[in-house]
């Protein structure tokens, strides 16, 4: 079934205020975590953000390899997913005293 022809001025399109801010963050945050698979990454990063989770975005971008190892493991890479399974909740331990 065709679409209709049907255009719209601007004064029909109603955008959130707060839409130029996010698109923002989340171009800033694309470019500081450099994802593989953009399209993945991105239904993550707004699934995160709808529900209020941390979301899966380096600190910083990282540029410098020598710090890689074979797993292509890298220091932010591990602190972002430190910081990303540290803020699930742990649970509570508790000590018996004799």
């Amino acid at each position: 079934m065709p679409l209709p022809d049907t255009m719209f001025c601007a004064q029909q399109i109603d955008i959130a205020q707060e839409l130029p801010d996010i698109l923002k963050n989340f171009t800033k945050a694309a470019v500081r975590t450099q994802p593989e698979d953009l399209l993945l990454w991105s239904a993550a990063y707004f699934t995160a953000l709808s529900k209020g989770e941390r979301l899966p975005v380096k600190d910083r971008l990282e540029l410098n390899v020598t710090h890689k190892t074979d797993s292509a493991m890298t220091p932010g890479l591990l602190k972002t997913l430190h910081k990303q399974l540290s803020f699930q909740h742990a649970p509570k331990v508790t000590r018996h005293h004799p």
